[in-house]
């Protein structure tokens, strides 16, 4: 679902609007998820 540009609020540009999840943002579950199973295993 494209946003339109009049539907940006004012000052935001065009390139800020993301359709898909950033790839970082999968890495940085990864991270959490082991290091809770990390944590867990040497209790």
């Amino acid at each position: 679902m494209k946003k339109n540009k009049k539907d940006l609020p004012v000052g935001v540009p065009e390139e800020n609007v993301y359709e898909n999840t950033h790839v970082l943002l999968y890495v940085f579950y990864a991270i959490a998820v082991a290091s809770v199973i990390l944590l867990l295993a040497n209790q």
